[in-house]
């Protein structure tokens, strides 16, 4: 007898806990539940997306609450690796990949992208003494005598395993080891997004780090979306579009990349 109302109390507070979780996501009389942006997000690229008092900040943020005003969703931040971005994706975990990401030959394969809303390219960030060592770009990062680091599997990663380095090429797991390389004097140049080394040079200008503002390549960043996602596909462009015709694109973008005018031409 014990046993059997032991039973009938855990099934009720089991109901319980499952109406408490419903009534939360959906209180009683405001109507159908509001459909959700799943945003996958990398937060560890300043000033494109990263921490901030608690809250996920920087240009892709600002664009990922910008969509979904424009969609009429509900913004969920999904915080997930930058290598696990394209699965988690295809997996159906996200809706769409905000991280700027370069848009290449080979993830076009795997899924679609919204129209680009960035040209950006791959710049060397090194040591202020070393900075004359660069001056011709991609042909000084591929001599026999430079270090180079890079952060594996990114854009920068594959720009110089492409053509080939005759040095020495160390992989790190994020931009920090990357920096700390440097600064140890491991690496004689990291090898990153435009964006993010911009942010880093700033950050450790005292330190006597500073990037090349000579591209070793010309790329654009876009939103990634599943293939069969094609609503979501238009209304992303759609918004990229006001934005666009608004002026507002140009000023999200110079407001979190101060320098951005002065390496490329984003019209």
């Amino acid at each position: 007898m014990k046993k059997t109302l032991f039973l009938l109390i855990g099934c009720c507070l089991l109901l319980i806990g499952c109406i408490a979780t419903h009534t939360e996501n959906n209180p009683a009389g405001q109507g159908p539940r509001q459909p959700v942006l799943r945003v996958g997000i990398s937060t560890d690229a300043r000033p494109m997306a990263f921490h901030d008092r608690g809250r996920i900040s920087g240009l892709e943020a600002d664009f990922a609450r910008g969509l979904a005003e424009y969609t009429h969703r509900k913004l969920v931040f999904i915080e997930i690796p930058w290598s696990e971005q394209i699965p988690a994706l295809l997996a159906g975990k996200t809706d769409i990949i905000m991280s700027a990401m370069t848009v290449t030959r080979a993830r076009d394969y795997q899924i679609s992208f919204s129209k680009p809303y960035m040209v950006t390219g791959q710049i060397a960030l090194v040591r202020l003494r070393d900075v004359g060592k660069f001056g011709d770009g991609l042909t000084d990062l591929l001599s026999p005598v430079i270090k180079v680091g890079t952060v594996k599997a990114t854009t920068g990663d594959l720009l110089i395993l492409r053509n080939k380095a005759k040095g020495t090429v160390l992989h790190f797991k994020d931009a920090d080891h990357g920096v700390q390389a440097l600064l140890d004097r491991t690496i004689d140049a990291f090898v990153y997004d435009l964006p993010m080394n911009f942010y880093l040079g700033a950050k450790y200008a005292d330190k006597g780090l500073v990037p090349v503002t000579v591209p070793l390549s010309r790329e654009y960043l876009a939103w990634g979306i599943r293939k069969n996602d094609r609503q979501l596909l238009l209304a992303a462009n759609g918004y990229l579009k006001n934005l666009h015709d608004s002026d507002k694109l140009q000023q999200m973008i110079i407001y979190w990349v101060p320098f951005y005018q002065s390496v490329y031409n984003s019209r």
